[in-house]
């Protein structure tokens, strides 16, 4: 479906060009559809984005521009950032979104960071997105970032701190190359997470509100205002951002992870403790109707099927209805 969209045009009116009459009342068609709209929308917030981040550097736009359109009409990945997509969203534009976005990131991270490396300058900041699915980074110092669905980050090496620096919106987990000549800082609003080589999930999808820090191995500092607490592995670190609170306890790491994995495997389980995960897989509140019993049990196993075929196989099992609300809530209720 990607080749299909009319890639000239949107590369020109990204980049500024004139159109003729008759391109521009094409693309204005094109435009009319409203899925279209999103998409282009998301697009333009893709590329304005990444010339933020270009700031003095001016590479040769029209060659990336040209290998970008030709990998695209020839449907060849760009093998920078390996990404796998485990589920679908409610409404098709997303997965057009995600495509096209993840291509525009890939190719001018990586033409930025190239062009930096051959005018013998180093890379300052480079910026990543997961818009649908989960993406597996691998940073320029080597540390390797797993992305979850709808996630921002973006990377900066600091010369005068001698520190890579992170700034998080979303969820993601981490496994950080240790530097004993560089720290690496994750920030998140008003907390900063700071490591030296280790493994750990951050979720910061209500990062306004809360930030949950859970450690697989290593050790990591949190802090937010003058508070400060050390985490050991296996424990959780919960900053309340409304307050600069930080709680440590102990916590489920393996299913803070959980949704990196390849697979989920459920044996005799019931729907409340399968939707706790699938909720975590597919970043998506799952709200259960409370008459709904706690004896109707599932084994199946999840890989790259989307939430709704998943719901659609539990309503089958047992009498449950289900609906996905406007906001993208998975609801179940009882069909009796």
């Amino acid at each position: 479906m990607v080749k299909k969209l009319p890639w000239d045009l949107i590369i020109s009116k990204l980049k500024g060009n004139v159109l003729t009459e008759t391109e521009n009342n094409s693309f204005n068609d094109w435009l009319k559809q409203e899925h279209n709209l999103q998409l282009f929308r998301q697009l333009e917030t893709v590329w304005f984005g990444i010339q933020n981040k270009i700031e003095n550097y001016e590479p040769d736009m029209e060659y990336y521009w040209k290998q970008l359109s030709a990998r695209i009409n020839q449907g060849t990945d760009i093998p920078v950032h390996k990404s796998k997509t485990n589920r679908l969203f409610f409404r098709p534009v997303f997965k057009y979104i995600a495509a096209a976005s993840v291509l525009l990131i890939i190719a001018f991270s990586t033409a930025y960071y190239l062009g930096l490396s051959h005018s013998l300058k180093p890379a300052i900041s480079e910026s990543y997105t997961s818009i649908t699915g989960k993406s597996k980074v691998l940073l320029p110092d080597g540390s390797v970032v797993w992305l979850h669905s709808n996630t921002n980050l973006s990377y900066t090496i600091n010369r005068e701190t001698n520190s890579r620096e992170v700034v998080l919106n979303g969820e993601a987990f981490f496994d950080v190359k240790h530097d004993i000549n560089s720290s690496f800082i994750v920030k998140i609003g008003d907390v900063a997470v700071k490591v030296h080589g280790t493994k750990f999930n951050i979720d910061a999808y209500n990062a306004e509100n809360m930030v949950l820090v859970s450690l697989y191995e290593g050790s990591v500092e949190m802090k937010s205002g003058i508070n400060e607490v050390y985490l050991k592995p296996g424990e959780e670190g919960l900053a309340i951002q409304s307050n600069n609170n930080l709680i440590v306890r102990n916590g489920d790491v393996e299913f803070a992870k959980s949704w990196t994995n390849d697979q989920l495997n459920f044996t005799e389980k019931n729907l409340r403790e399968v939707c706790k995960y699938l909720s975590k897989w597919y970043a998506v509140e799952i709200i259960i109707d409370p008459i709904i019993p706690e004896n109707q049990e599932y084994s199946f196993t999840v890989k790259n099927e989307s939430l709704e075929e998943i719901a659609r196989l539990l309503s089958r099992v047992n009498d449950l209805n289900y609906q996905f609300t406007k906001n993208n809530k998975l609801v179940f209720t009882s069909g009796k």
